[in-house]
């Protein structure tokens, strides 16, 4: 197969039906140079051709003013910790004058230790979208499940064997064979600094709980062992309720919001708020949940680690979280990008 050369005064590229080789060209080459090649996958589509030919016609890179990670599998590692590059990484885009939002399906306090150890003070999309607020818990936006849909839902999973939690703001509720009822678990997410607590009340009926609670949660999380049986229950949830959504987190897991939320949609309303257009947005992804939001993004980007669904969808493969893949892409989006101005 024949390969196509082309060259402009960022980059020599080197194209091939699956491949894309980019590395920079100096007018100036002397024995000292060090030079390094940079390999990016991108799956052809047409949201990865536009981006090459983006490159390629020698086009001014855009000028993106936020940016919105899922902090799960992009920001903390298998380990649950954060490292050195993509501390540094942030704080890169600081200096930039990026606005910076941490998403996240799990609880806000995940997101709110995970900004404490990057020392960022910004915005966080929590509980799946179904919470926005500032890293102090000042809530912009809060769309929790209505106590009638909850209690249906509640009703339904009690036919099945599975594993369910209600993701309320400083606690969560669920129901797990041979636990202790008020048993008090703990949630570790290993982060830098003290442990991370999340209280779970483990009851025999989610049902009579929500009674007790007063109120809906803000999410509700289902697992399952054989994602088969998962595929089932999510089928019957939707058929039966229709004021919820659904996204896959992964094959065992699936999350549900109240209708009008979900992380795409919060980011789209914060980005508003913030007087921005979602062309000005890069969105960096990790699983299905994901995937309207880097969509809607001006530039979408999928982790290395990210599941195969997301990569289709994104303009840009990075690498995996092991490898400091947020660390690299941001460097190498942002370096050619002049720094904003800061209010």
């Amino acid at each position: 197969m024949a390969n196509r050369h082309k060259s402009n005064k960022f980059f020599t590229i080197c194209r091939t039906r699956q491949v894309v080789f980019l590395w920079p060209v100096r007018k100036r080459q002397t024995a000292s140079s060090t030079f390094f090649l940079v390999i990016i996958i991108l799956v052809q589509n047409e949201a990865s051709s536009q981006y090459i030919k983006r490159i390629e016609g020698g086009m001014d890179v855009k000028a993106y003013k936020l940016l919105a990670v899922n902090i799960d599998g992009a920001i903390f590692g298998k380990d649950s910790k954060i490292s050195r590059r993509t501390k540094e990484a942030i704080n890169y885009l600081k200096y930039k004058g990026i606005t910076v939002v941490l998403t996240t399906s799990q609880p806000f306090s995940r997101a709110q230790k995970a900004a404490k150890a990057l020392k960022l003070d910004g915005m966080v999309i929590a509980h799946g979208g179904a919470l926005v607020a500032d890293t102090d818990r000042n809530e912009w936006f809060n769309r929790q499940l209505e106590m009638d849909t909850t209690l249906d839902f509640c009703h339904i999973l009690e036919r099945f064997d599975c594993d369910a939690r209600l993701l309320y703001g400083d606690h969560a509720v669920a129901t797990r064979p041979l636990q202790k009822q008020n048993l008090l678990a703990r949630m570790s997410f290993s982060s830098p600094g003290e442990q991370l607590m999340y209280p779970t009340t483990y009851v025999d009926s989610l049902y009579e709980q929500v009674l007790k609670e007063g109120s809906g949660p803000l999410n509700i999380s289902v697992k399952c062992e054989n994602s088969t049986d998962l595929d089932h229950i999510c089928e019957v949830l939707q058929k039966e309720i229709q004021s919820i959504e659904m996204s896959r987190i992964n094959r065992k897991e699936c999350v549900f919001v109240g209708a009008g939320a979900g992380k795409a949609r919060a980011l789209q309303w914060l980005t508003k708020q913030r007087g921005m257009e979602m062309e000005d947005v890069v969105a960096i992804g990790i699983g299905e949940e994901d995937i309207d939001m880097i969509e809607m993004a001006g530039l979408g980007v999928a982790m290395g680690n990210a599941s195969g669904k997301i990569k289709e969808k994104a303009s840009w493969v990075t690498r995996n979280v092991d490898q400091d893949g947020f660390a690299f892409m941001v460097h190498e989006l942002f370096r050619k990008q002049l720094r904003l101005q800061v209010d």
